[in-house]
C-alpha cells in the first residue's frame, strides 16, 4: 500500500518531465468525457433520443443552476462553459476515489488528491476570470485596480487587492485537495483494517463528498466570475 502524499507518485519522465499517476488519470477522465460527449450530442435531432435526452437534462440542469446564482443570463453564458467543464471534470476526477484499489497501488489515485492538479485548476480559472475582465475593462485600467500611484492609500488597497487574489487562488485549490485528500486516506484507512463491508458506508459518505466538491468549485468559480467582470465595468 502507498503512503498518501501531497503530490502525485512521478510514473516516468518525458523531455525532462515527471509524468505522475494523478496526470495520466486526469487524462484518461479528459479523454472519457471527451468521447461520451461527442457521442452523445453525435448526431442531434430535434425530437432527441434517450441519449441526447439525458446529456440535454445534465448541461441544462447545470445551466439553471448558475443562472440561478449570476441572476444575469448573459452572464451565465458567458461563464457556463468553464463552470460546467470544471464540474464535469472535477466529479470525474473524484469519483475515481471511490474505485477499489484507487489510493492503495501507485499507479492509481485520485487526480483531486493531488495538490498539484487543484492548485492547477484553481489557476486556470482564476487567469480565466481575470483575462475576462480585461477584455471588457481593457489592460491598463484594469492593472490599476491592483497597481495605483494616485494615493498611498489607493496603492496600499492595490496590494491588499493582489494579496486577495492570491488567497483566494489558494484556498480554491486546497480546499478541493483537502476533503478528497482525506477522504482517500480514509477509505484507504477503513479498507485496510475491515474490508469489504466496512468501507462501504464510507463510499457512500465520498460519493456525496465528490458531488458537493465539484458543485462548490465550479459555484465558486461562476461567484468569481459575476464578482469580478462587474467589478471592471463599474
Amino acid at each position: 500500500m502507498e503512503t498518501p502524499t501531497l503530490f502525485g507518485h512521478p510514473m516516468f519522465n518525458f523531455l525532462g518531465i515527471d509524468i505522475t499517476n494523478t496526470f495520466l488519470l486526469s487524462v484518461v477522465c479528459a479523454a472519457f468525457l471527451i468521447v461520451l460527449f461527442y457521442f452523445g450530442f453525435k448526431k442531434i435531432e430535434i425530437i432527441p433520443n434517450k441519449i441526447q435526452n439525458f446529456f440535454e437534462w445534465i448541461l441544462e440542469s447545470l445551466f439553471d443552476l448558475f443562472d440561478g446564482m449570476t441572476g444575469d443570463r448573459k452572464k451565465t453564458e458567458e461563464v457556463f462553459p468553464l463552470a460546467a467543464t470544471l464540474f464535469i471534470f472535477i466529479i470525474c476526477c473524484n469519483l475515481i476515489e471511490i474505485i477499489p484499489g484507487v489510493g492503495v497501488f501507485s499507479i492509481l489515485r485520485s487526480p483531486s488528491s493531488d495538490l498539484h492538479f487543484t492548485l492547477a485548476l484553481a489557476v486556470f480559472s482564476m487567469l480565466y476570470i481575470h483575462i475576462a475582465a480585461i477584455k471588457q475593462l481593457g489592460g491598463m485600467e484594469y492593472i490599476k485596480k491592483y497597481i495605483n500611484f494616485k494615493s498611498p492609500i489607493l496603492f496600499f488597497v492595490g496590494i491588499l487587492e493582489g494579496i486577495g487574489e492570491f488567497t483566494k487562488t489558494l484556498s480554491l485549490g486546497m480546499r478541493l485537495f483537502g476533503n478528497l485528500f482525506a477522504g482517500e486516506i480514509l477509505l484507504i484507512i477503513v479498507g485496510s483494517l475491515v474490508p469489504f463491508i466496512a468501507p462501504l458506508p464510507f463510499l457512500g459518505l465520498e460519493l456525496f463528498v465528490a458531488l458537493i466538491q465539484a458543485l462548490v468549485f465550479s459555484s465558486l468559480i461562476t461567484v468569481l466570475y459575476v464578482f469580478t467582470t462587474a467589478a471592471a465595468e463599474h
